[in-house]
């Protein structure tokens, strides 16, 4: 055994969590959801940082908030990143340098159980992208890709990366599942499946979801995402085709919750769920449902 495979091994499953993110109205809304029904918190370090004048990633004024509510809580916490542009392929090592020493600080104030970014890319050339950009699914990248995760491992041993929606396809997208299979066995890494995103690809490329998981190891799989959606507007192409897109800003489709019934018996090393909402989405009768979302996802993850 690995020792990667070693440390996921040795976490037990933390069930269903939810998004803690720096938002008053969001915090607020979803109080219920925090204090009575998630079972972990999933936190993106970077929401909780702000550039300091000598360069450094400073803690925001958010960071001792959300600090206190983990520690308060006594919940599990994982990290959950955005921007350490994973694809990237190495030309940046300033602010490479800068992500992890904030990583690390905050790991050391929250004790991540586990941490997954983004897949894709977002700096190249000194200019960066607001979201993460597709990977070619070639050796190369997935060398490229492992190696730059493997950056974590030093930090938090057990690290994975989540799927993304790219609204294009390099080739046959039925190819992206063996791509994300060899990352993984590249730098002993983990996936986090977010099967929205998964249906979001299969949608707008018109797959079946099943034949698109077809050829994914389950067995690297460490979490799952569960999301909603919402349809883009016809006049944003000149065709008027409307593509799905990943939004987080409504309710879980079904087939993403027949996707989860069915795959859950099938990841033996799930350690946790979480549902997914944005802040800035919610109204206050959006907020019940949401709460059935989660404890909907404790019976199938607790069911097995």
């Amino acid at each position: 055994m690995t020792a990667a495979a070693a440390a996921v091994a040795a976490i037990e499953p933390v069930g269903v969590g939810f998004a803690l993110h720096p938002d008053a109205e969001y915090l607020g809304l979803c109080r219920g959801i925090i204090e009575d029904d998630a079972e972990f918190f999933e936190i993106a370090p970077e929401s909780l940082w702000l550039p300091a004048a000598d360069g450094t990633l400073a803690p925001s004024p958010w960071a001792d908030m959300i600090a206190d509510l983990c520690s308060r809580s006594g919940k599990p916490v994982v990290g959950h990143g955005l921007g350490l542009s994973p694809g990237h392929g190495g030309d940046d090592e300033p602010r490479l340098a800068r992500w992890l020493e904030a990583i690390a600080r905050d790991h050391h104030r929250l004790g991540f159980r586990w941490y997954t970014e983004h897949l894709g890319w977002i700096t190249a050339a000194g200019r960066e992208a607001v979201l993460p950009l597709p990977l070619p699914p070639t050796a190369e990248a997935a060398r490229t890709t492992a190696a730059r995760l493997a950056r974590l491992q030093p930090i938090i041993p057990v690290v994975g990366f989540e799927n993304q929606v790219s609204y294009f396809s390099f080739g046959d997208p039925r190819q992206e599942a063996g791509f994300w299979n060899a990352i993984c066995a590249a730098g002993d890494l983990w996936l986090l499946l977010d099967l929205h995103n998964a249906f979001t690809q299969c949608q707008n490329m018109a797959v079946p979801l099943d034949d698109y998981l077809a050829d994914l190891d389950l067995s690297r799989v460490i979490e799952i995402h569960l999301s909603g959606g919402s349809e883009s507007e016809a006049a944003w192409l000149p065709s008027g085709r409307v593509l799905r897109i990943d939004s987080h800003d409504g309710p879980v489709p079904e087939p993403v919750w027949e996707a989860f019934a069915a795959i859950r018996p099938r990841c033996p090393q799930l350690k946790g769920v979480v549902v997914e909402r944005l802040n800035g989405t919610l109204e206050p009768d959006d907020v019940p449902p949401l709460a059935a979302e989660v404890r909907r996802a404790k019976q199938i993850f607790w069911k097995g």
